[in-house]
């Protein structure tokens, strides 16, 4: 697995271009991977990312099991000599390690009536989707802190409808309770919205 920091230069038209369409942005780091007839490369890659919040919003993490190749983007993109990749060991996340994390996710439920999916917008009801995502996904939450991050918004085009995605960015401290499934979770994200910036756990030791 690879994790990558994409440091975006924020004078640049088409930074300012993308960042205001979550659809043209999904594109654009979709670039930094190779041009294979994969069906649905994005999840056979297990690419997430997620835009960091104020005052680091031109950081982007990017998460990957292929190396990415950022040479691809637009000259002049990104801040070159603050973008790095490098790779990542999940190895030693054992049971009952104790970690910090951060994730932005799309915390929703679906209608019981009209089966669409429905976003939570109130703190108790979006940390409650998240500590039954916990118990899923092989993990406790020992702390967490919501905070409100703008909703993620873009067109796929003049015949799609729009992009409108409710986000909501958690961290605290959480505990392994089944390293597999915690892997997994790692590995493949957590929620809905993974296409466009939501689902990525960052986990680092607790001090």
């Amino acid at each position: 697995m690879f994790l990558s920091k994409l440091v975006l230069n924020e004078l640049n038209r088409k930074v300012y271009l993308d960042l205001g369409n979550a659809h043209k942005f999904h594109q654009r780091i979709m670039q930094g991977f190779p041009d294979q007839e994969v069906e649905f490369p994005r999840q056979d890659w297990q690419i997430l990312y997620r835009q960091e919040p104020e005052p680091l919003s031109n950081v982007i993490l990017v998460q990957s099991n292929q190396e990415p190749d950022w040479s691809k983007l637009p000259d002049g993109y990104l801040l070159e000599d603050k973008t790095s990749v490098k790779p990542v060991d999940l190895s030693h996340w054992q049971l009952d390690s104790t970690l910090r994390f951060r994730i932005k996710v799309n915390p929703v439920k679906r209608d019981a009536k009209t089966r669409k999916l429905i976003p939570l917008y109130k703190r108790d009801e979006h940390l409650a989707w998240f500590h039954r995502k916990a118990e899923q996904n092989g993990f406790q939450l020992n702390s967490v802190d919501s905070i409100p991050v703008p909703n993620i918004t873009g067109s796929k085009g003049k015949r799609s409808g729009r992009i409108k995605i409710f986000a909501v960015l958690l961290q605290g401290q959480l505990q392994v309770r089944d390293r597999e499934k915690f892997i997994t979770a790692i590995c493949q994200g957590i929620g809905k919205g993974r296409s466009y910036g939501c689902g990525l756990l960052s986990i680092a030791k607790y001090q």
